[in-house]
């Protein structure tokens, strides 16, 4: 990752204070003996790492979860948007490529680089800025948090630059193949997934290659609104393919690079309780308990 692109970002976009108030926040923390383990849960869409953030949050002691995307839901859906479209928008500004296009694309989301701002929040809440009472907020009384989204523990890998410790960056992943059932499930049932899982091909290309490989099988699925199906199931792929190019553009990063990661948690073909369970072990290896009790 190039941090030095990651602080450009934000010092051209917050100002010359972006960077140095990230640090204030970790110091403070430090000073203060306030700073909370983080557990950071990145993944592409479909993986199951939802889930498991929402199990793990609830797992030990205290623990408050964040949904990054579902921060970027909340935007789009305030914006009357999809967040395909969403996420299309943002790489159209990223490109620069039209004037006319990104001027657009900007008014459609309020005028603002939700991106930058987002992953600058996510910045702020691993450096521990809800940590600190000041005389606007009250400290949130916490043990640990679950962070998880496409990005938090790549932001976590930068915070880690300025100072920031005890963060545990979990990489969440899924065959395409499986990712593709889940998204069937998801749209219009469980049942349907299961037929899906029936008839998808199970070849190395299928399952281990792009999204894109599987529309065409998709397709010939004997479902019902399967028009439909593929449509949303393009745009969503569409969508991943978007928000990757826009963090390698904008930062540099990959966060499907798994150097980034401590841990990686493969999903193929396991219940959401047995990776639970992957996620549980590594952190009793690791005595995740002991930096709670600190």
């Amino acid at each position: 990752m190039n941090l030095n692109k990651i602080s450009k970002a934000y010092l051209d976009y917050f100002g010359k204070n972006a960077i140095s108030d990230l640090k204030l926040i970790i110091e403070k923390n430090n000073i203060n003996k306030s700073s909370i383990p983080n557990i950071l849960i990145g993944g592409t869409q479909l993986t199951g790492k939802s889930t498991m953030g929402k199990k793990l949050a609830n797992h030990f002691s205290k623990g408050k979860f964040y949904s990054v995307g579902g921060l970027f839901r909340e935007a789009a859906a305030l914006a009357n948007i999809s967040v395909a479209e969403q996420s299309k928008l943002l790489r159209i500004i990223q490109e620069n490529k039209d004037q006319s296009s990104v001027e657009d694309a900007l008014k459609r989301l309020g005028g603002k680089r939700l991106d930058i701002e987002m992953d600058y929040k996510t910045c702020q809440i691993i450096s521990g800025i809800n940590n600190l009472k000041d005389g606007k907020n009250e400290k949130e009384n916490y043990n640990y948090l679950v962070i998880e989204g496409r990005q938090p523990a790549t932001m976590g890998y930068f915070t880690e630059s300025l100072g920031r410790k005890d963060l545990i960056k979990i990489y969440v992943t899924c065959s395409s193949r499986e990712r593709a059932i889940r998204f069937i499930g998801r749209e219009i049932g469980e049942q349907y997934a299961i037929e899906a899982d029936k008839f998808l091909s199970t070849s190395s290309e299928k399952v281990n290659g792009p999204l894109s490989n599987l529309s065409k099988e998709i397709s010939k699925l004997p479902i019902p609104n399967i028009d439909y199906i593929v449509k949303e199931f393009e745009k969503n792929q569409n969508r991943d393919e978007d928000d990757r190019q826009r963090y390698i553009d904008l930062y540099g990063m990959d966060y499907e690079d798994l150097g980034y990661y401590d841990f990686v948690i493969d999903t193929t073909g396991e219940t959401a309780e047995n990776n639970f369970n992957k996620a549980i072990k590594y952190l009793n290896d690791i005595e995740f308990k002991k930096e709670l009790n600190k």
